[in-house]
């Protein structure tokens, strides 16, 4: 396992400053809805070296409220708790590599970055599979994907996708993004589809 204190992802998720203020008014950066290809590339295992298209839908933003209860039952009640939340919500949109239909995700937010574009932060709780619950592997307790975009004022850029995460507040009260077993997947080719 990795782990990994993401500072930029604890301000996109976290942070209720004016800035972040941008993220409930989707009108002043862009309109919805939003479509992003990327090219997914592994970077550890037996995968290394492959990859595969991924097309990111965005139909929403989460809304500063909304963070803010996230968080409150994440830090309060854990992550099975945060699991059962963002059930009870809406998509507010969709990742799918090529030729599937992909999963759905609950919570998104966009940052602008001064002088470089922005930062978009997808997070879903993912979808356990039978042969998971069945054999009762340790990757249950890693219940989420995240997905990172950082894109230039064009909607070009780069970005992550961790597909299993785990996602906590450590003894210090920082919250923490722990990977199963491999480094998120690199995006490339990141671009706003016209």
């Amino acid at each position: 396992m990795q782990s990994q204190k993401l500072s930029w992802m604890i301000l996109a998720m976290c942070s209720m400053n004016a800035q972040i203020g941008v993220a409930a008014d989707p009108k002043a950066i862009s309109d919805l809805p939003q479509t992003y290809s990327a090219t997914a590339f592994a970077q550890a295992g037996a995968a290394t070296g492959k990859s595969f298209g991924l097309t990111v839908y965005v139909t929403g933003w989460t809304t500063d409220q909304e963070v803010q209860e996230f968080l409150t039952t994440l830090k309060k009640s854990g992550p099975n708790a945060l699991v059962s939340a963002l059930e009870k919500t809406k998509d507010v949109g969709r990742f799918a590599p090529t030729g599937s239909v992909g999963v759905g995700f609950r919570f998104a937010r966009i940052r602008a970055i001064p002088d470089a574009g922005f930062r978009i932060v997808m997070a879903t709780n993912r979808p356990i599979s039978f042969p998971e619950l069945y054999n009762a592997t340790r990757s249950r307790d890693y219940q989420f994907g995240i997905v990172v975009l950082n894109v230039d004022k064009d909607g070009k850029g780069t970005g992550t996708f961790a597909p299993v995460c785990k996602v906590k507040f450590n003894k210090k009260g920082e919250l923490e993004i722990e990977h199963y077993g491999q480094k998120p997947l690199r995006l490339a080719n990141v671009r706003l589809e016209k």
